[in-house]
């Protein structure tokens, strides 16, 4: 922080204060470098938070007064405050703002995210349980999945395996529009609907208050099925996506699998330390872009624009794997969920494989399990 130029900083989002204090509760984190200091103002739930917390200066907070008061104590009267911009929302700023009359207040994010971005072996084991969440998942698809059930029923059958698992019931997302369960399903027609919910293709989804995941479209022989799980347990997420068939597939489908599932180990065998991350995509970009002949032919298969990102304690963390990033390269203790998504929109079709993997020398740990083959279901 001082090297930033920063004096103090007051962490608010749930996700950092859990990262830095060991609670998810409603909290905010005060940490000031000179001297070092880390107090953990509760606004609601305190005698919880004693419990659950990390650090061991826990008190109440009765508004942003405390915060201002426990500044002072430290002689700290002005100066530059790092909060969180990329989750304030602008009424909050604005009483932040008018509360620190006489601070300049910064950025932080970049450099909660920098620490966030290296994952100790403690995280990593929370990520491994929460792949086994995800493979359950999957698991439970190919042996419930049949013709004549909706999305919407295979799904819930999806979401219990995934809750009989140690699932915590949703999927966290540092982009404050972001919501879910952790289950986007799609088949047939719905494998080219995208949601607006990032790059990928979502699905139909039920409603537009909720435009991507099951919806109730009834499964029919000879679907292509997609499912993409964001699992969290014990805190931390996995992601994991996988491409189902009910009853034989084409020639057609099966060649647009084969193709994903050539790019993914293609980029798998790039996740070593010091790759760009540009790289990765270039990589995938090299075989998808010349087609699946002679289904599909040179051009007419794309990719969503990137091949991956970032995961932890939220699904969305850096980086992304695009080509947008041409600084960014990889280091061991990274976690990332290598996405390869292929859809072909003349023929209304996709397939994709994701795994959640830790960036180790010489190759990759994975740690979702579920076959990485086009899985016949019904």
């Amino acid at each position: 922080m001082a090297k930033e130029g920063m004096d103090a900083a007051l962490l608010l989002h749930h996700r950092d204060v859990l990262y830095y204090a060991g609670t998810a509760r409603p909290a905010s984190l005060l940490v000031a470098p000179e001297p070092p200091t880390a107090r953990l103002l509760a606004r609601r739930g305190i005698e919880e938070i004693q419990r659950e917390a990390t650090v061991e200066n826990v008190e109440p907070m009765r508004g942003f007064s405390s915060i201002v008061r426990a500044l002072g104590e430290l002689g700290l009267e002005d100066g530059v405050l790092g909060i969180e911009l990329d989750t304030t929302p602008v009424d909050l700023y604005q009483r932040i703002a008018e509360a620190f009359a006489g601070w300049d207040v910064v950025d932080v994010t970049p450099l909660v995210m920098g620490q966030r971005l290296w994952k100790d072996e403690d995280e990593i084991a929370a990520t491994r349980r929460a792949a086994e969440v995800a493979d359950a998942a999957h698991r439970a698809l190919a042996r419930v999945a049949e013709a004549g059930m909706s999305e919407l029923e295979l799904a819930a059958e999806v979401e219990r395996a995934m809750r009989l698992t140690g699932h915590e019931g949703y999927q966290p997302l540092r982009r404050p529009e972001g919501r879910g369960g952790g289950v986007f399903l799609m088949s047939g027609e719905n494998l080219a609907v995208r949601g607006g919910h990032g790059l990928i293709i979502t699905g139909a989804g039920l409603s537009p208050a909720t435009p991507y995941g099951a919806s109730r479209r009834v499964l029919q022989q000879g679907d292509l099925i997609v499912l993409d799980t964001g699992t969290v347990r014990d805190c931390y997420t996995a992601d994991e996506s996988r491409t189902f068939v009910l009853g034989e597939p084409t020639e057609a489908q099966q060649a647009l699998f084969d193709l994903v599932a050539e790019t993914h180990e293609a980029v798998l065998r790039q996740v070593v330390p010091d790759m760009p991350v540009s790289t990765l995509y270039a990589v995938a970009e090299g075989f998808v872009g010349g087609g699946a002949p002679p289904f599909f032919a040179r051009g007419e298969l794309v990719l969503p624009g990137f091949v991956g990102h970032g995961i932890g304690l939220e699904l969305d963390e850096p980086p992304v794997l695009w080509p947008r990033d041409q600084t960014s390269r990889l280091w061991s203790g990274m976690v990332l969920a290598i996405e390869t998504e292929v859809s072909a929109p003349g023929a209304g079709m996709m397939a994709k494989l994701e795994d959640t993997v830790v960036v180790r020398s010489g190759k990759p740990e994975i740690l979702t399990g579920a076959p990485r083959t086009l899985t016949v279901c019904g």
